[in-house]
């Protein structure tokens, strides 16, 4: 009796200590465990049938905070402990493995849990079910539960620390019903030994980090219904023998590494009913076998791999089928119209394969159907409205992305349970029916985004009175915005950018209170915005950009509490940016008022946004300084200020803005020194504070900004040498530092910028020369180089024959020898080579004819000699006659702030007779081959005339002899010929292009003009003394009709005397100072003036000399 008195002691002494490390109660279930009452009435207690001992102790979901105390070992005679779903913290006491009785232990859902399992559990002899989940416990899974050998169920789930591998003396648990071990970090591979579980039902190893192949002696489990591997990093094929689980009901390979094809030994899993292998890299040909013993097979997942052929026709047959899902595979061919016997089918998403023809009629029969997902395949044809329509349950239209076309029919049929649709991204044409909202009324998603529809929203819209989200971006709509859509009350996204719409923003759109995305941008909707936008408490993302808004700036938006996106740039607003727009409770994040007409100074006020992270101000009219409290904006990472009128100082507090990744202040007034707060700015990868006026020095410090991409300090008044430390700046893709006054050599170091795609140092007054090992930059990628205007010497350095580049311009420098002759190392890529005043000599090799992809060529002012060879008819982009005038004009404006356009774009400058031209071009649409000024000779090839491309061409001041071909007339492109200053001979073809600027001046040309160059001046064929016809003088046969021939004769000798005439002189200096005030007016005017004269005679030709200019690049 004393000994059972001291049981009971012990027992009651547990229980109470127990509840000592429980800390929280909230439920007050524990609050009876006291003095005043045996423990066998304590709530969650059980004891047995003498009430002398506990058998059960079960806590589930009592909300317990606390420990799980060691005085649990103490409870002898337990056999059910259930603790789950609770809020318990620290380890697991390894006292519980002296509970030798024990057969239920569940710990799951307990958060706080940490530790690992103790290796004690193997002592828990009895143990049938061992389950602990959704934990924090970490280390391995103890190789002691090999000692549990009667366990059934072991659940070991969902608890992210806990790694390592798979015991494999798990395998001597020969009473295990279900081992899952879902949800953790385990490693290593599946253990074999684990096939020998014969009583083995469900095996879950899902969401690990497994590797390796499945083991073929899983087979082995002949008790198996649920294989679930999903999710974990298995590779290798599909064993075959896993066709012998015959009771297999569940097989899910989700999400590894699986390849080879679907084993047709599969077909004997006659029992499936789930086939989940989405996401691997299967493939082949899906055998028509496989599924025609798979009759109880409601779920098949294929999608996310590489099957090919016709999806096979024999799903047709699978009538238990409930979902079907091959998405984002190779399937080809059209859609089975066996597919259509699929009675219970629910869901099928056929989307992202290879498929054509249209959705069968036998879809019609899909009774069950309540989703249809076939988006981004190539079906094409109208949508089978009608076919559709007779599918009472269908819930979800998704068939976006696909060829569909035609129109919305006027009368739809009834789509009553439909409550999305999805049709963007097709070539539907027509307008939306004034009734879709009759068919559709319980619609609450619709998108029709990127079609090519037109006309209005129909104003009955507003009978969709379920409609929250409407999309129709980017489509041909115009018209008013309906005004009705205000009685949609439970609208949350409404989207139209990308139409022609007009008039003014609807007021009552204020009251769509539920409403979180508007957005209009690219539209035509003109006005001031509507104050009854205060209301829009829970818009994020207000965008209107590219419209034509105006007024002023309203303040409330400042003040609506869950605007995250602000955009309205690219507008006509105007007026200062009112203080009390900019407060602390603001939710703003990115706030674009870019391209306005805004103007005053920024606010001070400004700092008070702490939560914006892109601020976007650039081409407006702000002046004054920039204001220092933008340095309180710690989470910003965009601040464009360029473009505007900015002046004084750039603040240091932008030193305070560590998050900042984009930095543009370009195109303002700023007059400092280059600015030391940088340094501070670790996480800059864009920096452009191009055209101001800052001075002194590039620092050192600058290669410290190890994580920049793009680099543009063009346009200043630095000097002085460029560092050796910019060469650190390893992620450079675009640097810019060109028109400065920088001096010295450019750095050895540079030949570490491997990532270039720009490298511009034009004009500057660099020297000496070019040591860049070019040929180390990466092959991955074309790089354009301009060195132009500088003062560099040497020779033409190979390294830059045997780089990628795209366009290279070495013009007006000091560069001297011949070209390299290493035909294997030519830069195939090159597009634009531009080598122009220099003091390059010899024959210009033979791989520079065989650059297929070069299209501008300016060699002129060298001293060069040779011929032109028959090979520049390899020039093939030269060929191609898909250029126009239009294609070359500048399509690209400056849109985030810095110049989008950079090396895509550049003006190219042309002399020509009488006249120079600015062309603002795109480096895939002039084409333009200038030789003048060298020492060339020999007749001019006919190779030369299969240009048919070309648009520009200049061997003038040359030493060419021959005729002019016939064959120019192949030049059917060709915009501006001179041939002027050579030995050419002959007559003139009659067949000509039809250029605009043509000189053949200062040859041996002889015979009749033909007629049709009577349009061109006479300028353009004086020196020719054989050449006869109009606009020169008659020939001796023709009746003269212009000047006679004895005032052409003497042309050169009275133009000499007129020129040196006192009156000539002073009508050239009034007449010089008269057009270009007018000229200058003229540019000042119209901005995109292209063509600027400037020479009014001719000079003769000098010595090749540096400083010459006939042509000049500049990149953007």
């Amino acid at each position: 009796m004393e000994k059972l008195s001291l049981n009971i002691w012990i027992i009651h002494y547990a229980l109470l200590d127990f509840k000592s490390g429980i800390q929280g109660d909230p439920l007050g279930t524990i609050q009876d465990w006291n003095d005043t009452s045996t423990f066998c009435s304590w709530s969650g207690v059980q004891c047995d049938g003498l009430q002398h001992h506990v058998v059960s102790l079960n806590l589930s979901s009592f909300g317990l905070v606390g420990l799980i105390s060691e005085s649990v070992g103490s409870l002898s005679s337990l056999t059910i402990l259930d603790l789950s779903h609770n809020s318990l913290f620290g380890v697991i006491p390894s006292e519980v493995g002296t509970l030798k009785n024990l057969t239920i232990m569940y710990l799951t859902g307990n958060g706080e849990l940490t530790g690992s399992i103790p290796d004690s559990i193997g002592g828990c002899t009895q143990l049938k079910d061992f389950q602990v989940g959704l934990t924090n416990i970490s280390g391995d899974i103890p190789s002691t539960l090999g000692n549990c050998q009667q366990l059934e169920t072991l659940r070991v789930f969902s608890n992210a620390a806990l790694g390592g591998p798979i015991p494999r003396n798990l395998s001597v648990l020969q009473s295990l019903k279900v081992l899952d071990l879902n949800n953790n970090t385990l490693t290593g591979t599946i253990p074999a030994e684990l096939g020998r579980l014969q009583q083995l039902k469900v095996f879950d190893l899902g969401s690990n980090k497994l590797s390796g192949e499945i083991p073929s002696q899983l087979s082995q489990l002949s008790s198996l219904q649920d294989l679930s591997l999903d999710f974990n990093q298995l590779t290798g094929p599909i064993p075959e023998q896993l066709g012998l689980l015959s009771n297999l009901r569940v097989l899910n390979l989700t999400q590894n590494s699986l390849n080879g094809t679907l084993p047709e030994q599969l077909q004997l899993l006659t029992n499936l009913r789930v086939l989940s292998l989405t996401n691997n890299l299967l493939g082949g040909n899906l055998s028509s076998e496989i599924w025609r013993n798979m009759i109880h097979l409601e779920e098949l997942h294929l999608d996310s791999n590489n099957f090919q052929g016709q999806i096979p026709p024999d799903l047709g047959g699978l009538r238990s089928l409930k979902t079907l899902k091959l998405r984002k595979n190779a399937f080809s061919g059209e859609i089975p119209s066996s597919l259509g016997a699929l009675g219970n089918l629910t869901d099928i998403d056929l989307s992202s394969n290879k498929i054509t023809g249209t959705i069968p009629a036998t879809f019609a029969n899909l009774s069950a159907l309540r989703t249809i997902f076939i988006r981004e395949t190539q079906l094409s044809g109208p949508i089978p409205w009608d076919t559709l329509s007779q599918l009472s349950h269908l819930e979800e239209i998704m068939l976006s992305g696909n060829q569909f076309n035609g129109t919305f029919p006027l009368r739809i049929a009834n789509f009553s349970a439909v409550q999305k649709m999805q049709i963007g991204f097709n070539h539907l044409t027509g307008s939306i029916p004034e009734g879709v909202c009759d068919s559709f009324p319980n619609i609450r998603e619709f998108t029709f985004q990127y079609n090519h529809l037109v006309g209005s929203i129909p104003s009955a819209i507003k009978n969709c009175r379920k409609l929250e989200d409407i999309i129709f971006s980017n489509n041909n709509i115009s018209g008013p915005l309906p005004t009705t859509l205000a009685e949609c009350a439970s609208l949350h996204w409404l989207e139209g950018w990308g139409n022609i719409l007009t008039g003014p923003l609807p007021p009552k759109y204020g009251f769509l209170v539920n409403l979180t995305i508007f957005n209009f941008d690219d539209n035509q909707i003109s006005g001031p915005m509507p104050q009854e936008y205060e209301n829009l408490f829970q818009l994020s993302h207000l965008s209107l950009a590219t419209n034509n808004l105006s007024g002023p700036l309203p303040e409330f938006l400042g003040h609506l509490p869950k605007l995250k996106f602000l955009n309205l740039g690219s507008n006509f607003f105007s007026g200062t940016i009112p203080t009390g727009f900019f407060n602390p409770s603001t939710a703003l994040e990115a706030l674009h008022l870019d391209s306005n007409q805004l103007e005053g100074e920024i606010p001070e006020e400004i700092g008070k946004a702490a939560s914006l992270q892109q601020l976007k101000f650039h081409n407006n009219r702000f002046n004054g300084s920039i204001p220092s409290t933008l340095g309180t904006l710690r989470n910003l990472t965009i601040l464009f200020l360029r473009k505007n009128s900015l002046t004084g100082a750039i603040p240091d507090s932008l030193g305070l803005l560590v998050k900042l990744t984009s930095l543009d202040i370009g195109d303002n007034n700023f007059t400092n020194d280059f600015p030391s707060f940088l340094r501070s700015l670790p996480n800059l990868q864009s920096l452009w504070l191009s055209n101001n006026s800052l001075t002194g020095g590039i620092p050192q410090w600058i290669g410290d900004l190890g994580n920049l991409e793009y680099l543009s300090l063009a346009d200043n008044k630095l000097e002085g040498p460029i560092p050796e430390e910019m060469g650190d700046l390893s992620n450079l893709t675009y640097l810019a530092i060109n028109n400065n006054n920088l001096t010295g050599q450019i750095p050895d170091s540079f030949s570490q910028l491997t990532e270039l795609n720009l490298l511009n140092l034009a004009g500057n007054s660099l020297s000496g020369g070019l040591t860049t090992d070019f040929s180390r930059y990466s092959r991955s990628k074309n790089i354009s180089i301009f060195l132009s205007d500088n003062s560099l010497t040497g020779t033409f350095p190979r390294s830059l024959q045997n780089a990628s580049l795209e366009i290279l311009d070495l013009s007006n420098n000091r560069f001297h020898g011949s070209l390299p002759d290493l035909p294997s190392l030519a830069p195939k890529p090159l597009k634009v080579f531009l080598l122009r005043s220099n003091y390059f000599s010899g024959a210009v090799p033979s791989w520079v004819w065989h650059l297929e992809n070069l299209q501008l060529i300016d060699f002129s002012a060298n001293d060069f000699t040779g011929t032109l060879p028959p090979e520049v008819s390899n020039l093939k982009k030269m060929k191609s006659v898909e250029n126009s005038i239009e294609e070359s004009e500048n399509k690209f404006e400056p849109s985030d702030g810095f110049d989008a356009r950079q090396f895509t774009h550049y003006e190219y400058g042309l002399h020509l007779k009488g006249s120079f031209q600015v062309r603002s071009s795109v480096s895939a649409s002039y084409t333009s081959l200038d030789i003048s000024r060298n020492r060339f000779d020999g007749d001019i090839p006919s190779q030369l005339y299969e240009l048919r491309g070309l648009r520009y061409l200049n061997l003038s001041r040359d030493s060419f002899t021959g005729p002019i071909l016939p064959d120019i007339k192949n030049l059917v492109s060709l915009e501006h010929l001179d041939f002027s200053h050579n030995q050419l001979e002959g007559q003139i073809p009659k067949v000509f292009p039809s250029v605009g600027v043509l000189n053949l001046s200062y040859n041996n040309l002889s015979g009749p003009m033909p007629s049709e160059m009577s349009r061109f001046e006479n300028m353009s064929f004086i020196g020719n003394p054989e050449l006869c016809g109009l606009p020169l003088a008659a020939c001796p046969d023709q009746v003269p009709t212009s000047p006679d021939s004895s005032a052409v004769g003497n042309f050169e000798d009275s133009l000499a005397d007129d020129l040196l005439s006192r009156d000539a002189v002073i009508a050239f200096i009034v007449g010089t100072a008269v057009g270009f005030i007018g000229v200058f007016a003229l540019i000042v005017m119209n901005p995109r003036l292209r063509l600027l004269v400037f020479l009014q005679a001719l000079e003769p030709k000098p010595s090749v000399n540096p400083s010459s200019s006939p042509c000049t690049l500049h990149p953007k």
